[in-house]
């Protein structure tokens, strides 16, 4: 379970079931064997040292967190993702999916918390598993819990439409969705520059998601000053502020666009 963390929910049993198999006398032989293979996971003796470098995002330089997930998403004999590199990895981003599930919870509030992890946990092993994780060369495990955030929003958004009214048809789109459920050039673009702000430390996590959910999701300002418990007009003061810091920001910026900036418009 996760330091300091009293928490009962699928999340944290599923992460304690995995401490305690790869922890006991079977497991531990396991691991040694497995990382033994590999110059990169030999230099951690057990399973819960390695996940706890990883969780400290490299305190120690001595490896790149880049390098350990890509040993980790090597594949088997069979070709497909080896059951104790799935476990690790599994644990490493119980962070990030615990996270994200509470987000999710609160914007969504009609959706139940264990539907959202469980997709989430679906989301991770579908990706780990992708020859498209396992071509890229860099920020592994950036690119791995936003494509989690994504599908989840994505997924949360669907279900709260079906909610809502049976006929697809007549729901709106999401903004930086085409009709058929595809991201618009647009949306692409604008969410690559919100990654990139918040990559750089130019917005928090909570200023990406609020930006997120009015200008790619499409989520009124109203809507959301109800799950705040704010004022409409505290939300939309808030988000101008944010949009006009992200027009200085663009047009500063080498890898700014023009369709970025026309995105930034309230």
């Amino acid at each position: 379970m996760m330091a300091g963390s009293d928490c009962d929910c699928l999340i944290c049993r599923l992460e304690t079931s995995l401490i305690d198999e790869l922890n006991n006398k079977m497991g531990w032989e396991g691991y040694r064997l497995w990382a033994a293979s590999s110059e990169i996971l030999a230099a951690f003796p057990t399973a819960s040292e390695l996940i706890a470098h990883l969780h400290q995002q490299g305190e120690d330089r001595n490896f790149s967190v880049d390098a350990i997930i890509a040993e980790l998403i090597r594949t088997g004999r069979n070709g497909r993702l080896d059951p104790i590199g799935q476990s690790l990895l599994l644990l490493v981003f119980v962070p990030t999916i615990h996270r994200t599930t509470t987000q999710i919870s609160a914007a969504f509030p009609l959706l139940g918390r264990e539907d959202t992890a469980q997709h989430l946990f679906a989301a991770l092993l579908q990706f780990l598993d992708s020859d498209e994780l396992r071509l890229r060369r860099s920020h592994l495990a950036f690119a791995v819990a936003r494509k989690m955030r994504r599908s989840a929003f994505r997924w949360a958004i669907r279900q709260s439409r079906l909610d809502l009214s049976n006929d697809s048809d007549s729901a709106p789109t999401v903004y930086g969705e085409t009709k058929d459920g595809g991201e618009s050039p647009a949306g692409v673009s604008l969410a690559a520059f919100l990654d990139s702000c918040q990559r750089r430390g130019w917005l928090t996590e909570e200023e990406r998601l609020l930006l997120s959910q009015r200008k790619l999701e499409g989520v009124t300002s109203a809507e959301l000053a109800r799950r705040s418990r704010q004022s409409v007009g505290a939300v939309e003061q808030r988000i101008h502020r944010l949009l006009e810091k992200l027009r200085r920001i663009a047009r500063k910026s080498a890898d700014a666009t023009p369709q970025q900036l026309d995105l930034f418009r309230p």
